[in-house]
This record gives structure tokens, C-alpha cells and sequence, in this order.
């Protein structure tokens, strides 16, 4: 039995497009609109800035969002171009055998080569004839229209000695083994080797879901319920569009759920403090805590030496006057100590350590306290 993965330019030309071109037309862009909107003379925001990353965010997220709908509406685009078989019959997914028989005796009235009028191209009417025929064929037959409406009409040139329900499904399934298994081969490979780290935990739930809604749809013998009882009657209550059948919506689903997944990942780099370097979890280690404490001792000591410099400056005009110059000295002392090394982010996080391992409920000072 020949497997055919379905990983082609389909599946690989939008990731490199969310990877590479995205960011690329983005500097081009944030160039020209700097050169439109900031007049001739007017310093620009240079690389780096906390302005230049903002505006380079807002293009990012802007382009990001749209591509993403572009990527929704073309699948679909191309899927109502593409027709199905119950589209060109003019019947419903739904539609019983005797609904059926009955509409394509009606089409065999209009459209049997017999029937035509003679300016008609008598080769494309037979084709086209041909070609409901056999559309009308694969429905009335509960195995390939079981297959059709679940993977499409490719599988019924993939599986041609596919003979019942099981063949197909069997093949279908080992088509998502392939499909997948390569796809998360790449994943893993590719965040071994250093790269697409941020967003790998939703690319990874991205391929679990698309894998086990295709499993599903292949093993139920019922369309998705969110097809059958919800989305349709509203698609055709509105008249947007025919009916969507298991396998657009598996197409549908599987691009929109790996966009967004690249959608997120691409995401969590702009939101952070510093775009150029990756978050870095918190360490409370005690090696941690100790380099702590050796930055607190440096901050201690710069801040010491400052004060020093502060108070010779200070009490040259004192210089003969050694009790007023003592009182100065003590007075800025504890101006320094109050508001400056309180100040400093490391000795307020210290101050707030110490105080969180007090024992509830024990006055400062009591013995015991850790």
C-alpha cells in the first residue's frame, strides 16, 4: 500500500513565511514609513531604542494578523473554487440515495451528450457528463462516500484497491502516522539544535490536536458534530457558502491551528522585557542567593566610597571647624544610608527576604526569629 505524507510546499511555505519574509517586509516597511512620516532633518529612532522596538512590535503584530486571516481565507477560497461532489450534483451532504437518483435524472436531462444542442462541444459535454457520473457514483457507494467526505477525493486515487470502510480508514490513519510523525521529528530536531525555542510548547499542542481530530474524524461514523449541528445550518441559513464537509474542515483546521501556533511563538519574543535576550526563569537557588548577597556587598561598597568622596567635598569649608564638621559628617551619613542605599532594587529585595522568613505573629527583635 503506497503512503503518500502530506508535508509539501503547502505545509512548508507558510512557516517560512511566519519565520523569514514576515520579519524582513517588516524592517523594509518600518524604514519607509520612517522615511513618510518623520520630516527631513528629524533624528529617526535608531536600532535598538525602546521606540524603534515598539514601532517594530506594532508592524510585526499588525503584518502577523493579517497573514493569518489571509491564510484562513485563502484555504477556504480555494476549497469553494475547487467544488466537491455533492456542489456539482446540487445536492446536500446529507442527501439519501433516492434524493439522489432523482436530481441526476434532472441533470441527465440537461446534460447527457445525447441531450445537448448541436453548437456544444460534444467532447466537453460527454467529459462533463463523465464527470457527474461519477460524482454520483462515489456518493451512492457508503465506503468511498464515507472517505470522500472524511479525507477527500485524493484518497480515492491514493487507495485505489481500497475496497471497504476499514481499507480506507486503515490508510488514512497511516497517512497521519507519516504526516505527523515527520512534522514532529523536524520539532524535536529542530529545538535540539537551538532553534524555534519560544512557542515550541503550542507548536506541540498544535500538532496533538490536528492529529487527534483527524483520528477522530477518521474512526467516527458521524460527521463532527460541530459541522453537522452547528456551523452548516448557520453557513446555509445565511447563505455564506455550501455546507463545509469533514475533510475541508480538517484543511481548514489543520493550517489555522499550525498558524497559530507560529502565530503565538512569533508573539512571545515582542513581549518581552528585553526583545534581544530570551526569559530566563527565576533561580532561588542557594548558589543564587549567595551571588545575591556578593552584588548587595558590591552596591554596599560603591555606595560607601561615594558617601566618602560626598563627605570630604562637603566639609572643606569646615575644614578648622571639627565639631561642626563632625556633625556634618553625620548628618549626610545618614542622609546617604536612608536615601540612597534603601533605594537600590538589591538591598530592598533583601530587606523584604528577611522579613517574609519572620515567624508570624514575633515582634522584630525576638530571639528565634530565622
Amino acid at each position: 500500500m503506497a503512503i503518500e505524507a502530506n508535508v509539501s510546499w503547502d505545509t512548508i511555505g507558510p512557516f517560512i513565511v511566519w519565520q523569514f519574509i514576515i520579519p524582513l517586509v517588516a524592517g523594509w516597511t518600518q524604514t519607509i514609513l520612517y522615511g513618510i512620516f518623520i520630516r527631513a532633518g528629524d533624528p529617526k529612532p535608531p536600532p535598538g531604542s525602546l521606540r524603534f522596538v515598539r514601532h517594530r512590535r506594532q508592524l510585526l503584530m499588525l503584518i502577523y494578523a493579517a497573514y493569518f486571516a489571509f491564510i484562513i481565507y485563502e484555504i477556504d477560497f480555494n476549497l469553494q473554487r475547487a467544488s466537491n461532489a455533492y456542489n456539482d450534483l446540487g445536492v446536500p451532504v446529507n442527501v439519501g440515495e433516492s434524493g439522489l437518483q432523482s436530481r441526476f435524472r434532472k441533470l441527465t436531462v440537461r446534460f447527457h451528450p445525447d441531450k445537448v444542442g448541436p453548437n456544444v462541444d460534444q467532447e466537453a459535454a460527454n467529459n462533463y457528463y463523465v464527470h457527474l457520473k461519477h460524482a454520483r457514483d462515489t456518493i451512492l457507494d457508503p465506503a468511498k462516500r464515507f472517505a470522500y467526505d472524511r479525507f477527500g477525493p485524493d484518497v480515492l486515487h491514493q487507495c485505489q484497491q481500497c475496497l471497504t470502510v476499514r481499507d480506507y480508514t486503515s490508510h488514512a490513519l497511516l497517512v497521519v502516522l507519516y504526516t505527523y510523525g515527520a512534522l514532529l521529528i523536524f520539532l524535536v530536531g529542530a529545538n535540539a539544535l537551538g532553534f524555534f525555542k519560544d512557542g515550541a510548547y503550542w507548536r506541540y499542542w498544535a500538532v496533538l490536536a490536528i492529529a487527534t481530530f483527524e483520528v477522530r474524524t477518521a474512526l467516527r461514523p458521524d460527521h463532527p458534530p460541530f459541522l453537522s449541528q452547528y456551523l452548516n445550518p448557520l453557513l446555509l441559513s445565511l447563505g455564506l457558502r455550501p455546507a463545509y464537509l469533514p475533510f475541508q474542515a480538517t484543511l481548514i483546521i489543520r493550517k489555522a491551528s499550525l498558524s497559530a501556533a507560529q502565530f503565538l511563538g512569533l508573539l512571545i519574543p515582542l513581549y518581552r522585557d528585553d526583545p534581544q535576550k530570551p526569559a530566563r526563569p527565576a533561580d532561588d537557588s542557594e548558589e543564587a542567593r549567595h551571588r545575591q548577597l556578593d552584588r548587595l556587598e558590591a552596591v554596599v561598597r560603591d555606595a560607601t566610597m561615594d558617601t566618602s568622596r560626598l563627605l570630604d567635598l562637603e566639609s572643606v569649608p569646615f575644614r578648622e571647624n571639627e565639631k561642626a564638621k563632625s556633625e556634618l559628617r553625620d548628618a549626610l551619613k545618614k542622609y546617604m544610608v536612608q536615601n540612597v542605599v534603601h533605594q537600590e532594587r538589591n538591598v530592598r529585595n533583601a530587606i523584604g527576604q528577611s522579613i517574609a522568613r519572620r515567624r508570624a505573629g514575633v515582634p522584630p527583635g525576638a530571639k528565634g526569629n530565622r
